[in-house]
């Protein structure tokens, strides 16, 4: 099997390449196309059998030449920091919604079997650019599965523990420092870690049919609860720490208190389970319409300190 990977010299790409046992029980041969020389020099350190190949998803004719040969895509890449996207409108369009495309139409001019993408809790009911331009991706790619040719589903998902520029090595950093910045400590999030996302990965290379998008049940835990997982963390390996002081900084536009990883409008399109699948709303209500979501500030399971440093403990790096 040859799979290629968007964005594969990041966090969750190096972490699929490091599980090829989930994709086949034949080889795997991946190919990483990302425009980031120093992840690429990092990827190749840790992966030196795997193909790099240094492009961008906004370059279409050099995507589907890279792509030519595949039999799976798992479009990785994107721009996916909350406040540039506020401020780089036209870039965060350019690379999650015109590259996206770019993917899809290369995957299904090149033949390849299936596409996953990768979506995220932002999507859903988006207050920012950066999810308003992951939901018109996870829309491209439904529509894109019925004419491709090439199966094509998603995942969406919330935090992937200890990611690059994420939550978590930030606060880390921030309490060896001895000073943590906080927006708002009553603020919710998803988590889940790496591992986890890359079987979620596998799974939906598995769905039997396109256009679906997996959409886990996920734990969620209060920002407060990150960050005293963070600190106990800095002492256990310092235990000379010095105290961490707080600064509150206040909520930024584009943040929401509670993030969704589905919406009320959505649950008619649903399929319930422990990993819900949300189908093409084009093909209609697959339920009577139920006014519930799937919300952080009310998850099936709540996080707690010690739990929390755990799962970051487990996500490594």
């Amino acid at each position: 099997m040859r799979i290629f990977i968007t964005g594969g010299a990041g966090f969750l790409g190096r972490a699929i390449m490091a599980r090829p046992e989930l994709f086949s029980p034949d080889p795997v041969d991946f190919t990483v196309f990302s425009r980031d020389e120093f992840k690429q020099a990092h990827a190749r350190a840790l992966f030196p059998d795997a193909h790099y190949i240094l492009g961008d998803v906004r370059e279409r004719d050099r995507l589907e030449l890279a792509m030519r040969g595949h039999d799976v895509v798992i479009h990785a890449a994107a721009m996916k920091y909350v406040l540039r996207g506020e401020s780089d409108v036209w870039e965060a369009i350019d690379v999650n919604v015109d590259g996206s495309r770019n993917v899809a139409m290369a995957a299904a001019r090149t033949g390849v079997e299936h596409l996953v993408g990768l979506s995220t809790d932002k999507a859903c009911r988006p207050v920012n650019v950066y999810g308003m331009s992951k939901l018109l991706m996870e829309r491209l790619f439904q529509e894109a599965d019925s004419w491709s040719g090439t199966q094509i589903n998603l995942v969406r998902y919330g935090n992937v523990v200890s990611s690059t520029g994420s939550a978590v090595p930030l606060f880390r950093q921030q309490a060896r420092e001895g000073r943590i910045t906080l927006t708002n400590p009553h603020m919710t999030r998803f988590w889940l870690t790496v591992d986890h996302a890359v079987e979620l990965v596998a799974e939906a290379l598995k769905e039997p049919r396109g256009g679906t998008i997996l959409i886990p049940r996920l734990p969620s835990a209060t920002i407060q609860v990150v960050v005293e997982a963070a600190i106990q963390i800095e002492l256990a390996r310092n235990p000379d720490l010095r105290k961490v002081g707080f600064a509150n900084i206040g909520q930024r536009f584009g943040e929401k208190v509670h993030e969704n990883l589905l919406g009320p409008e959505e649950t008619p399109y649903t399929e319930p389970g422990k990993v819900m699948r949300l189908y093409p709303v084009t093909e209609g209500p697959r339920r009577a319409h139920q006014d519930d979501m799937y919300t952080s500030s009310h998850p099936d399971h709540i996080i707690e300190v010690g739990e929390m440093v755990e799962l970051i403990q487990e996500g490594g790096e």
